[in-house]
Parts: C-alpha cells; sequence; structure tokens
C-alpha cells in the first residue's frame, strides 16, 4: 500500500516479521497521519485495521466482514497483505486518478447568481495640458497655472467634489476650472455621489506641478518668480505708465546680469512730476534679435543700455512705453517724458514725439542725431518699411533742410545713402495741416506745428 502511495517496496523481513497492527502504524505515519495509541495497535482486529488504514490511504472502506481468530488471523493478514505489497512493488506506477463525475464541479464555473455588479469608480484628467505625463500622471506649468479638471467614470453620478489641496474652498462643478496661484505640487481629489447612494473617490498626489517663472516670464506677485527674481509692476504694486502686467526679473548695475540677459536703464524715463514707476530703473531683461525670441506678449525693443545712453540694448519688454519716434502725449492732451522709453517726449508733430537728446550720447541703430533749427540736437528715426512715420498727422518723412524746423545731420546716415526721416511735416499753409495743427512759416520754409504751440 506504501508503494502504491509513491514510497519504496519494504524489506521482505519486515513484510514476513511485522505484525499487522505495527504495519498499519508505519503505513499511516507514512501518509501523515498520527501514530494510533498502543492499546489500538494491540487491540485492533486485522480486518477493522485493514479497513482503517486503507481508508485513510485514501482506498474505499472495504464490505464488512468477519473478524478472524487466533491462527487464522495470522495467516489471512499474511496472505493478504503480502501479496498485495509484492504486486505494488512489481507495478511502481500509481493507480490511475478517476475523472470527476457528473456532479463533479468544473474550475469554471460562473460565479454565483447573487453576485452583484462591480463598485462604481472615478477618476480624471486635465484638458488641454501642454506639458501632461500620463505615466505619473501629471500636469505641469508656471504660476499662475490655469487648469481645467474632467471627471472619467464607470457610471452616471449626479454630483461632484473636488480639492486642490492650495487652501482653496472645494469645487462642486462638473468640470472646474482652477488657477493656481504659486509654485509647488498639489494633489487633486474628487469625489463623486450617484443618486442611489453611490460613491467614489479618487487622489493623484503631486497632480497639478507648478514651476517658479524664469527672467521675462508674466507675473502677479513675487513668490510666482525664481530665486532671486521680483515681480515688477505686479498686481500688488501696478504701474500707472508702463506694462499693464507683472513681469519677473531683477535689478541690475552695468552687466551682472545672467548669461542672456541685458540690463537696460530705463531710469531716463523719469514722470515729469519726478515719481517714478516701479519699471523706471535699471533691469535685467531677455536679450533678443526679433520677436521670435520674445515670449508672454512682450517685443524685442531697443532700450537705453548702461550707463544712460551710452549705449543701446535688444531686450524683451512690453509695448509701452513708446519707442523712440513714438507718441507720448496722455489722455488729457500734456506731453509726458514717461511714456518714452528713451525718457524724453519732444513737442514736434500733434502727439509729441519719442527722441532722445544726442548732444553726448549716441542714438540707436535705426536712428541718426540731427541738428534742428532751433539748435536742439535729437535722434531722429529713419523711414523704412517697418517705420512709415504715420501715426501723427503732423510728421513725415522729409528730407534734411534748413529752415527753423528742418534739421541737418550731424554725422554721416548710419544705414547710407540720402535717406527720409520722420520729422514736422512740410507746409505752405495751414489747409497743409488742418485739421490738427497751424503751418509756421519761417525763412527756411514751413512746417506744421500743433494748434497749442
Amino acid at each position: 500500500m506504501g508503494t502504491l502511495k509513491g514510497f519504496p517496496t519494504p524489506p521482505a523481513i519486515w513484510l514476513r516479521r511485522a505484525k499487522p497492527a505495527f504495519a498499519y502504524a508505519i503505513m499511516g505515519t507514512l501518509k501523515g497521519f498520527p501514530t494510533p495509541p498502543a492499546i489500538w495497535l494491540r487491540r485492533a482486529k486485522p480486518a477493522f485495521a485493514y479497513a482503517i488504514m486503507g481508508t485513510l490511504a485514501g482506498f474505499p472502506f472495504p464490505p464488512y466482514a468477519p473478524a478472524p481468530t487466533g491462527y487464522t488471523e495470522g495467516r489471512m493478514c499474511r496472505r493478504v497483505l503480502l501479496p498485495v505489497i509484492l504486486l505494488a512493488s512489481c507495478h511502481g506506477r500509481p493507480l490511475p486518478e478517476v475523472d470527476a463525475g457528473p456532479d463533479s464541479a468544473p474550475p469554471d464555473l460562473a460565479p454565483p447568481a447573487d453576485v452583484g455588479p462591480p463598485p462604481p469608480e472615478v477618476d480624471f484628467t486635465v484638458k488641454d495640458c501642454l506639458q501632461f505625463d500620463p505615466a505619473v500622471p501629471s500636469c505641469t506649468g508656471t504660476a499662475p497655472f490655469a487648469v481645467q479638471f474632467v471627471p472619467i467614470t464607470t457610471t452616471t453620478f449626479s454630483q461632484y467634489r473636488w480639492q486642490f489641496s492650495d487652501g482653496t474652498s472645494d469645487d462642486p462643478s462638473v468640470t472646474p476650472s482652477h488657477t493656481f496661484a504659486e509654485p509647488g505640487l498639489y494633489d487633486v481629489t474628487l469625489w463623486a455621489f450617484g443618486s442611489m447612494g453611490s460613491k467614489a473617490t479618487k487622489t493623484h498626489t503631486g497632480f497639478i506641478i507648478v514651476l517658479a517663472n524664469e527672467m521675462g516670464a508674466p507675473c502677479q506677485a513675487d513668490q510666482q518668480c525664481a530665486t532671486n527674481l521680483h515681480c515688477f509692476c505686479s498686481a500688488a504694486s501696478p504701474c500707472t505708465t508702463g506694462p499693464l502686467g507683472g513681469m519677473c526679473t531683477s535689478s541690475c548695475q552695468k552687466s551682472d546680469c545672467p548669461v542672456g540677459n541685458v540690463c537696460a536703464n530705463l531710469a531716463t524715463a523719469a514722470t515729469n512730476s519726478g515719481h517714478a514707476d516701479p519699471w523706471e530703473t535699471q533691469l535685467c531683461l531677455p536679450g533678443c534679435k526679433s520677436d521670435a525670441d520674445c515670449t508672454g506678449g512682450l517685443h524685442c525693443r531697443t532700450l537705453p543700455g548702461w550707463p544712460s545712453g551710452a549705449s543701446w540694448v535688444h531686450g524683451c519688454f512690453a509695448d509701452v512705453p513708446a519707442d523712440l519716434g513714438g507718441p507720448c502725449l496722455d489722455a488729457t492732451g500734456v506731453r509726458r517724458n514717461d511714456l518714452c522709453v528713451t525718457g524724453l517726449c519732444s513737442d514736434l508733430g500733434a502727439l509729441g514725439l519719442c527722441s532722445h537728446d544726442c548732444t553726448s550720447d549716441l542714438c540707436p541703430v535705426g536712428s541718426d542725431c540731427t541738428v534742428f533749427g532751433d539748435g536742439r540736437q535729437l535722434c531722429l528715426v529713419r523711414c523704412s518699411s517697418s517705420f512709415l512715420c504715420d501715426q501723427d498727422p503732423l510728421l513725415a518723412c522729409v528730407a534734411p533742410g534748413a529752415s527753423l524746423l528742418g534739421f541737418q545731420l550731424i554725422v554721416q546716415p548710419s544705414l547710407g545713402g540720402e535717406g527720409l526721416y520722420c520729422a514736422p511735416k512740410p507746409c505752405t499753409g495751414n489747409t497743409d495741416c488742418d485739421p490738427a495743427g497751424l503751418c509756421r512759416l519761417d525763412s527756411g520754409g514751413g512746417h506744421c506745428i500743433a494748434r497749442s504751440q
């Protein structure tokens, strides 16, 4: 029987000398059952023991038969046990397993009918995130970072509640738009509730990554800018004449701006009252060659460098204040120096003309130093396809000429050739200057001037 279960055949002498009860004990123990009490081994009838041990070993319980006694008992034990063991040792193979009957359950039996549908689940994503990483997942942007959230559900929910971990109140909208004001990592949690009491929740840790703004990036507060930068013209300290929105920058002295940036000396654009806006100082700005190099609605501007007027730099800056050659009259009709990035609003034309005193300073590229008949030395912008001199009705593209409001070039044109410059429009009478101005005549000819002059 042990051999049938995979154990080696015992020596023949074991089979001749072993008592049936002792054999039962060994076989049962080999099968993993505890050794029966000694009294069982002494008193148990062989047939009864056979039945018990065989059943424990996996054999069917034999039918009842009267137990033999005495000498017959020993002979019966040998006649039954020895052939079985010998037969098993000859074959050395386990008996084939019996297939399950028709009443046996197959392993892939379907779940019971009383198992309900899977519980509802909810997740979420963001809309139009330019830097979305689905593997994390996470969405990255710069402060202030506005994001619209979109739920993803396996069923229909009637109510939602969003939490953004930035100190703001929970939002009950289905697809809320939320602005993260300051740099940091933000967890986002969504709770969803159904009409029949169903509910689900989902949290993504560090789902929103808000980066600090670098040099030249828009901002609303100092906290949104990178280390060592501040936000000028911020919401807390807005500018009245310069940029309408804030920009991350740092103060500079000559050439101490980071590589790739320029030091613009905007302190020359002082207001008529002497009060300076936050932008009217020395600022580090991103360097540029064209508008394509600037972001955040900025443009590549020609600005005074360090020191004042001694050099010019090209940096990304807002449209205001005006460039050289631009108008500089405010809404009340007052010419204002702080409306010019050059810091000088000349009384030329109907709207004033942003210029620069070139008595001791150089003029920026694209303009030349001229002297007027009244002795003023001003930088005038040369007319070109990018500068048409058409913003002021009393100005026009004019060649140098000898008159009170005419001009002469002090040095050779920077671009070569004769060229035309944006200057007071020549006239022979008031009709040439109506309705904005008058024609002022002198010995060298007439030029249009504003009626208030």
